[in-house]
């Protein structure tokens, strides 16, 4: 399913934002800006003691319990992250992912395939299937690299390309602007989905007894955040046609931050 990387899980005294992971190009969010967030160097070790607890709990459910793993994702954004701006800046390379996809996007509602194939320096990309065109542009929306971060950046856009069979066959020349951001957004999903399964989540395949309740599991996790993330880009009325490449980081920034803000929200009512 195109889902995180399996390991131990994040270690609490790692810190918040470590020093592999990529910083973006651009920094330039204005409200509550990331730049000015205080991130500890290091961590405490038991920061994702109870977060984790929590969504081993609801795993332990087998989805029934819902509203615990709502509640561990909040918990893990509000207490274990310090809120949504340190959440968004862990998210680390994912946020140039989707600012590149963004000005790709933005080229494409203003000046069609021809203005995306000029600005990548890729001839032939309009008369591909639209699969076949988002392939070709991976390695410049996420880089291929060794650290996990870029890992689970790379990984979230591969997935949102697989999860979208319904614009595959069509010709990027032919596609909508807001096919497009349909794949945005549901990378942008799988990039969050990715990186609180890393953190606190990485049972959810590991724990439960078949591959069916693994899967109702993921589905239900993933449907949350991508109703956060859905409602976000709802909320700040993103016009495609108007992205500009200096303003694409910091449309990209406010999503997360909303996204996490609105998660936070939804899982303390539980």
């Amino acid at each position: 399913m195109g889902t995180s990387t399996h390991n131990p899980g994040q270690k609490g005294s790692t810190p918040l934002v470590p020093s592999w992971l990529e910083e973006p190009e651009q920094d330039n969010i204005n409200e509550n800006d990331l730049s000015n967030s205080e991130i500890p160097p290091e961590g405490d070790s038991e920061r994702f003691r109870i977060p984790r607890g929590e969504f081993t709990r609801y795993i332990n459910s087998g989805g029934k319990s819902g509203g615990l793993g709502r509640k561990s994702i909040s918990n893990y954004v509000r207490n274990t992250l310090g809120g949504s701006v340190n959440a968004t800046h862990r998210m680390g390379a994912a946020r140039n992912s989707s600012a590149k996809l963004l000005n790709v996007a933005g080229l494409f509602a203003s000046g069609g395939a021809a203005a995306v194939e000029k600005y990548l320096s890729i001839e032939n990309l309009s008369e591909k299937s639209a699969n076949d065109a988002f392939i070709e542009i991976t390695d410049f929306i996420c880089p291929d690299g060794g650290p996990q971060d870029e890992g689970i950046a790379r990984t979230a856009y591969i997935s949102a390309i697989e999860e979208t069979p319904e614009i595959a066959e069509i010709k990027f020349k032919d596609l909508k602007a807001n096919q497009i951001m349909v794949i945005i957004e549901r990378t942008m999903t799988n990039a969050i989905f990715n990186r609180i399964t890393n953190d606190i989540g990485n049972k959810i395949i590991l724990l439960p007894e078949n591959r069916a309740e693994s899967t109702v599991l993921i589905k239900q996790t993933k449907d949350f955040v991508k109703g956060a993330v859905s409602d976000a880009i709802a909320n700040l009325n993103i016009e495609i046609g108007n992205i500009r490449q200096t303003d694409s980081l910091r449309i990209s920034d406010q999503v997360y931050k909303m996204a996490f803000d609105i998660m936070a929200s939804a899982g303390e009512e539980e």
